[in-house]
């Protein structure tokens, strides 16, 4: 009778101890299920219902109802609805004790609410509001009415404008009829009077000009295009609309801050400051000072704003502080300087009084984390007459996602998870190790300076994870050595050399192997670990190369030459052939690593290739196929026999589906699911009163 006791209560608590581990499964199930319809299936609603259920079922698994909270109120956010404060404040009410999510929450917070600041009796309340989602490489008209920005709709990036009221877009730039050229729009910025915009325009010989245009697209003219300047980029115009000031680049990539004519285009030269540039640049009010922040030294990532006399002949700190101080823009009256500021141990919006280039008084706090400025943070676009001040927002950008293929039926097993659970947003460039047990990837963690990205490596059975911040400036498109101790990464390095890095994978030291060249694009290593290849550029030339480099001998051999960019290339398993994504007939290409005449492996009528990948065994290519929208729009997953044949198409159709690599095993696919993100916000009624310009 004890025995059967016995073995009925340990059934009892086998029962217990399974019904448990059940919850946590479903718990995370439901939170993954969630995500899934968040940010790949865009359904917000249904993914609202999933996170909601999940902290009402599951409270006790506190950190996935903590995650569910938060992203109660990103959809709302994303939705554009009031609830999203009151999810947010839920988080940090109901979850202390979940300090990573109830850090995002705060952050969150801090761009919804009202922040607190020090006004003058009187002033009207400071808010800031979203103003529209849209990526401008732009500025606001005076008057606040228009944005300018660039337009890729046409295949091309052309200038156009926004109006902010209705949402209307307009082109001002237009290709020619037979015009077979490619080129973008850079950075644009609204003359003082509202009536003309300066921008650069990059051309497919690598090379720019300096452009003016009416707003209405007409008078269209080049301002500056000469053989020594390799780039202008313009920053404010004087009060009088005579001159535009800009960061002007020459062919030695030294940096100069410099004048340029909106009558002539002739240009005069301020002050060389060598291959560091400045940050962003503005003109006072009396056209006596010029404003902007610089590094406080060649080996910091911390910059001072400084002011520097009209004509050169004297420079002044203005905000010399330990801190890392950018300057955002000057006041439309010039009686007031907007930064950004680390002092406070966050990045908080500060404004300084100036008067006859000198601060007068104490600075004051307008907007407590207002964030880094830089690619990935907060861009700075300028200030509207009424002292409203205009700046984007860079959200999502990549994270890394896992799918279960069946290979035979092409089918997907299970559907796509996302893996890296730290830093969304901010991860990309998934590469399994030699063995298939880690998985390594890119995660951008600041803007700029040394420890701009982590590379991860995850341990697939255990989860657990190790950070190498190497010694990089910036750094991209991770591969492994066939060894499994190194990597290979493109990336600048703390004296500015550009090319391919090896990267101990337990130190994180780096070694330079290849340079002087431009591009390094989809670079990978031969299975031996003895040559790596890359695509190189000769834009003047309008020649772009396939690249082997031998590790042994330091000798280039060139492989394969286009007229177009090459961006997506691998290596066979045996290391004998590339395939690549020939851009200029749209065809999917092998070729021998000794050269010759390539393969047309798949001629595509429409779209574009985002990746191109080879199966472990040799005997397919993976790819993903550009549907809709461009390269952060819909895409599908793909395979075709390297031998040849016909191209089969898996059920799996993805937003921005980029990066695939497949498993050592063939079953698993990993790969980034790339989002571009960027909104415009607006920073209202913050300038003291009786010092703002108001009409």
């Amino acid at each position: 009778m004890k025995q059967k006791l016995f073995v009925f209560i340990v059934f009892i608590l086998i029962l217990a101890f399974a019904s448990s581990a059940s919850i946590q499964q479903s718990a995370e199930q439901l939170y993954q299920s969630g995500i899934y319809k968040e940010e790949v299936e865009g359904q917000l609603e249904k993914a609202i219902e999933i996170y909601q259920t999940i902290v009402k079922q599951f409270p006790g698994n506190r950190e996935i109802a903590a995650k569910a909270q938060l992203h109660i109120g990103l959809c709302y956010e994303k939705l554009g609805l009031e609830e999203a404060q009151k999810a947010f404040q839920r988080v940090l009410d109901n979850f202390p004790d979940q300090a990573d999510t109830v850090k995002v929450a705060k952050e969150k917070l801090s761009t919804l609410l009202n922040a607190k600041k020090v006004v003058e009796k009187g002033d009207e309340e400071f808010r800031i509001r979203k103003v529209m989602s849209l990526s401008i490489l732009g500025s606001p008209s005076p008057d606040g009415r228009l944005l300018s920005y660039v337009d890729w709709d046409t295949g091309n990036g052309e200038l156009a404008v926004i109006e902010i009221a209705t949402g209307k877009k307009r082109c001002l730039t237009h290709k020619a009829p037979g015009d077979e050229s490619w080129y973008f729009v850079g950075y644009s910025i609204f003359s003082p009077d509202g009536k003309k915009l300066a921008f650069t325009r990059w051309k497919d010989d690598d090379t720019t000009d300096l452009r003016i245009i009416n707003v209405d697209g007409s008078g269209q003219r080049v301002l500056l295009s000469e053989k020594e300047i390799y780039d202008f980029l313009p920053n404010d115009w004087t009060a009088d609309g005579k001159y535009i000031l800009g960061v002007l680049q020459k062919n030695d990539k030294t940096n100069n801050i410099a004048y340029v004519s909106a009558i002539d285009g002739s240009f005069r030269i301020i002050k060389e400051l060598d291959k560091v540039p400045p940050g962003r640049l503005g003109i006072s009010s009396d056209a006596r000072w010029i404003a902007y922040d610089f590094p406080q030294d060649e080996k910091s990532d911390k910059r001072d704003i400084l002011l520097l006399a009209d004509d050169g002949s004297r420079e002044v700190p203005l905000v010399k502080h330990p801190a890392d101080d950018r300057f955002l823009g000057w006041a439309p009256n010039g009686d007031w300087i907007l930064f950004s500021s680390d002092r406070s141990g966050n990045w908080d919006a500060w404004i300084m009084p100036i008067k006859d280039g000198k601060p007068q008084g104490d600075i004051r706090l307008v907007m407590r984390d207002f964030g880094q400025v830089g690619s990935l943070g907060k861009l700075p676009r300028g200030f509207t007459q009424n002292g409203s001040f205009y700046y984007s927002v860079r959200a999502s950008l990549g994270d890394i996602y896992v799918a279960e293929l069946d290979t035979e039926k092409t089918n997907i097993l299970r559907p796509a998870k996302k893996t890296a659970l730290r830093f969304e947003g901010s991860n990309s460039d998934p590469v399994w190790s030699p063995d298939g047990k880690y998985l390594a990837y890119l995660s951008e963690r600041e803007p700029e300076g040394l420890k701009s990205t982590a590379i991860c490596i995850m341990n697939m059975n255990t989860g657990e994870e190790i950070e190498l911040f190497p010694k990089f400036k910036g750094c991209a498109r991770l591969r492994w050595f066939p060894d499994g101790k190194s990597f290979l990464v493109f990336g600048i390095d703390e004296n500015d050399q550009t090319g391919l890095f090896k990267v101990n994978a337990k130190t994180g030291e780096i070694t330079l192997i290849v340079t002087g060249d431009s591009g390094y694009y989809t670079a990978g290593c031969s299975p031996d670990g003895k040559k790596v290849f890359y695509g190189a550029d000769l834009w003047k030339e309008k020649i772009f190369r396939i690249l082997m480099y031998d590790l042994s001998t330091q000798q280039k051999k060139e492989i394969y030459r286009s007229e177009r960019q090459i961006f997506r290339m691998d290596i066979s398993p045996d290391g004998k052939q590339l395939v690549f994504w020939e851009t200029k007939d749209n065809t999917i290409k092998l070729i021998s690593i000794d050269g010759g005449q390539p393969k047309v492996l798949l001629k595509l009528e429409e779209g574009g290739i985002n990746s191109v990948a080879w199966s472990p065994d040799g005997k397919d290519i993976f790819f993903s196929k550009i549907i809709k929208g461009g390269k952060t729009g819909k895409c599908e997953l793909w395979r075709i026999p390297s031998e040849g044949g016909k191209p089969e198409k898996f059920e799996l159709a993805l937003d921005g589906l980029i990066n695939l690599d497949i498993h050592p095993e063939g079953s698993r696919i990993a790969f980034t699911l790339w989002h571009v993100d960027e909104e415009v916000w607006v920073m209202e009624n913050f300038l003291p009163k009786e010092k703002s310009k108001k009409k």
